[in-house]
């Protein structure tokens, strides 16, 4: 019995606990204050009232502790009933619970038209990726195929995933080198090609004097084939009189 007791006193909320040690303690100190005054002469001792009054304090620090902890057990449960109550159901069922914020669907955007403010709204791209895209594609002259993206600095597999269905790239605005009057110069500045493929390519031409095709370069091993179908998108052939371009 004496078990069963103590077992559910420690179930007790911790306020009620503290309550009935109080009330013990209060019952306690109430006998012994009976027996004292049967034995005492019939008036009241000194500091009976401050005791009181003490005691009085005490039960009401207690009975507001127990208040807020019943409020808060309350206010947890209530917030649970919520979460079950509306699970599963729509939005329209509970217009004050549910703030879903609606986004502007991005449209595509031509990545060699844009500017770098236009190429904001992609998603994972900011005002320093967004400068890098443009410093890029100047620097190839445009882009031609969406996979070059992979090659800007920075440029993750999780970014571009998230905007390549986004990109599209018109391949008339790219800006192409003339590859019979290019300078040096001009062609060493492309990222594709190396120094010693701009050296290759202005030696044979100055011994063809004339580049007609590529099918003419690979014929001849001027550049690796890798090379070649990269650069190719950026080179085109005017046939007329070649200049000197090996300043």
């Amino acid at each position: 019995m004496s078990k069963r007791l103590y077992r559910e006193f420690y179930l007790l909320p911790c306020g009620e606990q503290r309550g009935l040690i109080l009330l013990s303690l209060l019952l306690i100190l109430s006998l012994l204050f009976r027996i004292s005054v049967a034995l005492l002469p019939d008036r009241e001792p000194e500091g009976m009232e401050e005791f009181k009054r003490e005691a009085s304090m005490l039960m009401a620090s207690f009975a507001e502790a127990d208040s807020i902890e019943k409020d808060q057990n309350d206010s947890i449960r209530r917030s649970d009933s919520v979460r079950w109550n509306t699970s599963g159901r729509s939005a329209q069922a509970y217009p004050y619970t549910y703030r879903r914020k609606t986004r502007e669907p991005i449209l595509p955007i031509d990545i060699n038209r844009a500017d770098s403010v236009q190429l904001l709204p992609l998603p994972g791209i900011g005002p320093v990726f967004a400068g890098r895209l443009i410093k890029y594609r100047g620097l190839l002259g445009g882009y031609a195929f969406l996979d070059q993206l992979k090659e800007v600095y920075g440029m993750s597999i999780e970014t571009f995933d998230l905007i390549a269905d986004l990109i599209l790239i018109d391949t008339t605005l790219i800006i192409k080198l003339d590859l019979n009057r290019a300078t040096f110069r001009e062609l060493l500045r492309h990222p594709y090609l190396e120094y010693e493929d701009v050296k290759a390519l202005v030696n044979y031409r100055d011994f063809a004097e004339i580049i007609q095709s590529f099918q003419e370069l690979e014929d001849n091993f001027i550049l690796p084939d890798s090379v070649l179908d990269r650069v190719e998108p950026y080179l085109y052939f005017n046939k007329s009189v070649a200049v000197d371009l090996s300043k």
